[in-house]
């Protein structure tokens, strides 16, 4: 029923203006994750639904919206800066100061734009500022919107300097003026106060609320060493933490940094159900906990969270770490792109604090989600992690990836005799030589690539169930070998020997004479393919076609969508209303279809192919003649990445087999994908009639 409701207020807000309406629907969005799915894009068509009428009550949901951290795409963006030209007072609402905000600068995200808006409403002369990247306190004797600086007299009587607004607006901590302010800078080295009395006092005079983690940088930066030395003031801000404790004036759940909470819950001794109170201060602590604190303290974060989750119901912990989705690097909205970095903490953790942060996982994502997250998590935790994950969909999810991880191979391995026959077919040559492949992995997962590395080579049994896997097919085994870049000087002639011991077919394969022609071939592929590097490259014609269909979504699709919307919804209750909902999927097709779109143009290179020049190799805009080993020749043309048409041998270099052409030299010998040779016999440029339709727009 409340999604309910929550739809039914972004239909309506689509028409109406009014301040309530807005004001409720950013009230309900507060508590909802409005990077998800279906939210994402009912967001998305309110936006477009406006056009450029963000005006009012419009504006301020805006805004609102980018403080809670929407997604930046080039709608939301234009409806932001809109919106914040209509909300900045007349003697803000110029040049210098609305370029401050980074409004055309695509590496400044909306949520920072905000944060930039809020601190240029509340700077004015006469505020004290603290500079974290100087350690220096100072106050604003002077504004200048013309040539976008602001002046800044030193509080230790170092004279005046001019610093850029942007710095200003995205950098400095404002405090409130005051002789209790400069207290916290530490110049007068008489004043003796706690650490609590520190937090008291920059809570009262801060202008912008300040995370422990912000505070206690400008405490240390203000007061060491002139007050005291590095060592007091670790022990001077830990110190208060733990009297607090220790007096019982405050509970885990009022930790103020994720290090104190880490602290109070490791000293709590109580194991009973947590109370009302606590769940929603342990809510609102992580709703009001930012990112970079997150990701900096994951580790003591995803403790804190295992030793809350057995002490609390299902309920209750999904409305404490709910905040965290996509705010913790381990609990990412999406996975695409998503870099083991982000996952460290899994390998850093106590094993006993596992099976609790899994139970929490499972809790906030759905199964898909969770198949798909198994894939990428070291070795160490997938036994507890995969029991929570459906076998079917972990199937699925390793079957459709293009590149398994060896702590995944490693574990189907040792679990073989529970997992389905089709699960451990995927321990085959192919993937564990893609896996093995891999260069560059951060070091919780290097182990497992040295022990599934070690199983290749000297385990009998593992070579026993690859051959196997790959049904004694001698040539998916020796294509396999030959793509592997990892083995050291004759250790594929030992795996080949060892590999025959086990296997009729390989044998009889080497004795032939074939096992002499892999080893050579593993002599002469000293090159690998050439990465194209930059921009994506794509013919004039594709490109044309792209905008062409981005133009049609927005000013064609789109309108006749949301008029569909508006029909529906005017044939009442929305539950039971199918053209309501057929409407809403073609709108979130549209939506995310358009994305895609902008994302690829963003990225993209058009190219006349008519004015490419050779330099001896082959290159984006060439016609390949390759001899086969059969003797055949065959001729190729590498194109642009979205001009392929293999019907016509027209090959893009986004390919395999275009990658395996790319920068090739005439009479260099190379390896196909489907793993016959053949050598480059002659390079040259585009036929002029392939040429000329590529570059008709």
């Amino acid at each position: 029923m409340e999604e309910i409701k929550l739809e039914d207020l972004f239909v309506a807000a689509a028409e109406d203006n009014s301040a309530p309406l807005l004001e409720s629907l950013v009230k309900k969005l507060e508590k909802e994750n409005i990077n998800e799915g279906e939210i994402s894009a009912n967001i998305q068509f309110l936006l477009e639904s406006w056009g450029e009428d963000v005006s009012g009550a419009r504006a301020a949901c805006c805004l609102a919206l980018a403080e809670m951290g929407y997604a930046d795409t080039p709608v939301f963006r234009q409806a932001l800066g809109a919106a914040i030209k209509v909300l900045l007072p007349p003697f803000l609402n110029k040049t210098g100061f609305v370029r401050a905000l980074g409004l055309r600068e695509n590496s400044i995200t909306p949520q920072a734009i905000a944060c930039r808006y809020r601190n240029m409403i509340k700077l004015k002369n006469g505020v004290i500022v603290f500079l974290p990247n100087s350690s220096r306190w100072g106050t604003v004797t002077n504004i200048d919107g013309f040539s976008g600086s602001v002046a800044i007299t030193a509080l230790s009587g170092g004279g005046s300097y001019a610093m850029p607004l942007p710095i200003v607006l995205s950098e400095v901590k404002m405090f409130a003026p005051g002789a209790d302010t400069l207290k916290l800078s530490g110049f007068d080295r008489r004043t003796n106060f706690s650490a609590t009395d520190y937090r008291e006092l920059a809570a009262k005079k801060a202008i912008n609320p300040l995370t422990d983690e912000e505070l206690k940088i400008i405490a240390h930066n203000s007061l060491v060493p002139g007050v005291m030395a590095g060592n007091d003031f670790e022990v001077w801000w830990n110190r208060s933490c733990c009297a607090v404790v220790s007096g019982g004036k405050r509970k885990p759940s009022g930790g103020r940094s994720i290090q104190e909470m880490h602290i109070l819950l490791a000293e709590d001794t109580s194991s009973g159900p947590l109370e009302e109170d606590d769940i929603a201060g342990f809510s609102s602590f992580f709703t009001k906990l930012k990112a970079e604190a997150a990701q900096r303290e994951s580790v003591m974060l995803a403790e804190s969270i295992a030793v809350i989750v057995p002490r609390v119901s299902e309920d209750g912990l999904r409305r404490i770490v709910e905040p965290l989705k996509g705010k913790a690097p381990f609990w990412p909205l999406t996975l695409n792109n998503l870099s083991l970095e982000s996952l460290n903490m899994w390998g850093d953790i106590p094993v006993k604090h596992m099976e609790n942060l899994s139970k929490a996982t499972r809790l906030l994502f759905p199964p898909e989600y969770l198949a798909q997250y198994a894939l990428r998590l070291p070795l160490r935790c997938l036994n507890v992690f995969c029991a929570i994950t459906d076998d079917h969909l972990l199937t699925e999810a390793v079957k459709r990836t293009r590149t398994c991880s060896c702590d995944i191979l490693l574990w189907i391995w040792k679990n073989r005799k529970t997992h389905s026959d089709e699960l451990n077919q995927e321990v085959n040559f192919i993937n564990t030589v893609l896996a093995l492949s891999v260069e560059d992995l951060p070091k919780n997962w290097t182990s497992s690539q040295r022990e599934l590395r070690k199983h290749l080579l000297d385990k009998p049994e593992f070579q026993k169930t690859l051959i196997e896997n790959a049904c004694n097919d001698v040539g998916i085994i020796t294509s396999a070998l030959q793509k592997a870049c990892f083995f050291m000087p004759g250790e594929q002639q030992s795996l080949l020997v060892k590999l025959a011991r086990h296997s009729k077919e390989i044998r009889d394969h080497l004795e032939n004479g074939a096992g002499h022609k892999l080893l050579a071939a593993e002599k002469r592929e000293t090159h690998q393919p050439v990465q194209h590097s930059g921009p994506t490259i794509t013919s004039v014609r594709s490109h044309s076609q792209m905008l062409k269909e981005l133009h049609d979504i927005i000013n064609v699709h789109m309108p006749e969508n949301r008029e569909s919307l508006k029909t529906a919804r005017a044939h009442g209750d929305f539950r039971e209303n199918a053209e309501f909902d057929a409407a809403k999927e073609r709108r979130n097709f549209l939506s995310r279809r358009r994305s895609e779109i902008e994302r690829d143009i963003l990225n993209t290179q058009p190219v006349d192919f008519r004015n490419v020049s050779l330099d001896g190799s082959v290159i984006i805009g060439s016609t390949v003649k390759v001899q086969h080993e059969s003797g055949s020749d065959e001729v190729f043309y590498l194109v642009g990445a979205w001009d392929g048409n293999p019907e016509k041998n027209w090959i893009s270099y986004k390919t395999r087999l275009g990658e395996a052409l790319l920068g090739r030299t005439p009479e260099e010998k190379i390896v196909l994908p489907n793993g016959s040779g053949c050598v480059i016999k002659e390079i040259s440029a585009l036929p002029e009639d392939i040429a000329k339709f590529l570059a008709e727009g």
